[in-house]
């Protein structure tokens, strides 16, 4: 694997996304950091539109400002919690695909 812009920013990626989804159950719900990642996941998409599809990409986004919301608790709150998680697994396996060329 050469270094890289494209392989560069696929890892740094990668590492954020598994940074959010161990972070997610870490931190409160109500935290702001995540939807810098999801900026920076969108932009990402929006560059590379090809790498992934855009649908788990929004959803992951729209589950984290959803969990902004300071009134959700319960199993709302973990039912939100898994499918961004699901979503960010997603993510995280395509970028591999991608990165080690089964993509």
């Amino acid at each position: 694997m050469q270094p890289t812009t494209f392989n560069i920013t696929t890892l740094l990626l990668m590492v954020l996304t598994a940074t959010a989804m161990f972070m997610r159950y870490r931190i409160r719900a109500e935290n702001s950091w995540p939807l810098i990642y999801y900026v920076a996941l969108i932009a990402y998409t929006q560059k590379f539109d090809d790498i992934m599809q855009t649908v788990p990409v929004y959803i992951a986004l729209g589950c984290a400002l959803l969990l902004r919301f300071e009134f959700m608790s319960g199993w709302i709150l973990r039912f939100i919690m898994y499918v961004e998680t699901t979503c960010l697994a997603y993510v995280l396996i395509r970028l591999l695909q991608v990165l080690y060329g089964n993509g």
